[in-house]
């Protein structure tokens, strides 16, 4: 018998429950042993659940899983940083093996964890912190060993990407998708760190850490959201011939790492913009294996709950042991030096010299002017990523409307059609 402590009992934990209790479960049949769920860490014992559950097994104290010995694999499922941190590391002292799908977490302490699953010889799995039910994490730690990995980059949030779609599709605005979203529990009430492009961070940060071999400060990576952009931006893309997705992109050359969570204007005939929805795409590229891409659902309960019981079966069958990998990688991170590319800046101003002079201050003196009625809108030539982040800066401080994208690298805008 193998037995499993839980930490959480909100959607994914109650998914994972549900998977490993039903009568179609072959863990039995593939290997040979049954799994049971002994203790569940919950805030309230009597609160009302949806999943029947045996007398004794909820519990309001840690240490009734973490200090029991006869629990061999603890699942994080909680949420959070800080209590999430201590109860896993306390489960690796204890001797336990750790599944979490705890994002926030992972990209904060991958390499504190990584360190006591190797001094204590047992799993650490992450599976369903990234993509939900999409299996990235294992075939990225599996190409990594024979591949230089160049380059990472996804759309790794449902919440945002559904936005994006109905704005794009439906021709609704930011707030009107947005609240759409939310109707159909795609948004939480606080929708900030979807929004404005925190969640995607920690992602990409836990992704990039595993494509380069090394730890990616999560707080390092540069963030921009897409609350700026509005139906007069998304007109002007479909006039590149382009659609707009909110990205996580990190590049390698050398020793140095750029990472960056922005939107992206991207072909409407691209691969990357017929990821409709709530759906998610990470594509990786490799010196050995070009380009590799995985889809599909990257939220919600069963497809997150399904990651984390195949990090469990991975753990029980000794799998895991055969995706080991260790940080030791001497990348420095290059903040966006490689990132050089053209932009697509939009602002509502009533001075546009002010705007065009911030501009040139900068040193972007080539770019193409799509508009000029009530909003400057243009196009830059290559340029880099940092004096872009200057603008924003500045054009912030002023107080102006405005938005910045990022073009894909194969965007052709040699044909704008420019309406002054």
């Amino acid at each position: 018998m193998i037995n499993v402590g839980l930490l959480g009992l909100g959607t994914v934990g109650s998914g994972v429950y549900e998977i490993l209790n039903s009568e179609n479960n072959n863990f039995k049949k593939l290997l040979g042993k049954d799994i049971s769920i002994k203790k569940i860490l919950v805030n309230d014992i009597n609160k009302k659940r949806q999943v029947k559950l045996p007398k004794g097994t909820l519990t309001t104290n840690p240490y009734d899983i973490l200090h029991d010995d006869d629990i061999h694999i603890v699942v994080e499922v909680m949420g959070g940083i800080d209590r999430a941190h201590d109860y896993i590391c306390e489960a690796f002292k204890n001797n336990k093996h750790v599944v979490t799908a705890n994002k926030a977490v992972v990209a904060k302490h991958m390499d504190e964890f990584l360190f006591l699953s190797n001094k204590y010889d047992k799993g650490f799995l992450f599976e369903a912190s990234v993509a939900g039910g999409i299996p990235i994490i294992k075939p990225l730690k599996q190409n990594v060993r024979i591949n230089n990995i160049s380059e990472i980059k996804g759309i790794l949030n449902g919440t945002t990407n559904f936005i994006l779609t109905k704005m794009i599709d439906d021709g609704l605005g930011f707030d009107e998708a947005l609240k759409l979203a939310q109707e159909l529990g795609y948004a939480e009430a606080d929708p900030t760190d979807d929004v404005e492009g925190f969640d995607v961070k920690r992602k990409l940060a836990i992704l990039a850490s595993i494509a380069f071999n090394n730890q990616i400060d999560v707080d390092s990576i540069k963030c921009s959201g897409i609350r700026n952009i509005n139906t007069l931006d998304i007109s002007m893309f479909k006039k590149l011939g382009a659609s707009v997705k909110l990205v996580g992109s990190a590049l390698c050359s050398g020793n140095k790492v750029s990472a960056s969570v922005e939107p992206l204007l991207v072909n409407k005939n691209s691969t990357m913009a017929t990821v409709k929805g709530a759906f998610n795409i990470v594509s990786i590229v490799g010196d050995t294996i070009g380009q590799l891409q995985f889809y599909g659902q990257g939220a919600g309960k069963k497809p997150t709950a399904n990651a984390v019981v195949c990090d469990i079966y991975d753990i029980i069958s000794g799998q895991y042991k055969t995706d080991h990998f260790i940080q030791n990688g001497h990348i420095k991170e290059a903040d966006l030096d490689l990132f050089n590319c053209k932009y697509y800046l939009r602002v509502n101003t009533k001075n546009i010299s002010r705007v065009l002079g911030l501009l040139d201050k900068n040193h972007i003196q080539k770019f193409t002017i799509m508009s000029m009625k009530n909003n400057l809108v243009l196009i830059t030539d290559n340029t880099s990523a940092k004096s872009m982040e200057i603008i924003s800066s500045q054009l912030k401080t002023i107080g102006e409307d405005f938005s910045i994208v990022r073009l894909e690298d194969d965007l052709n805008t040699n044909a704008l059609c420019i309406g002054i």
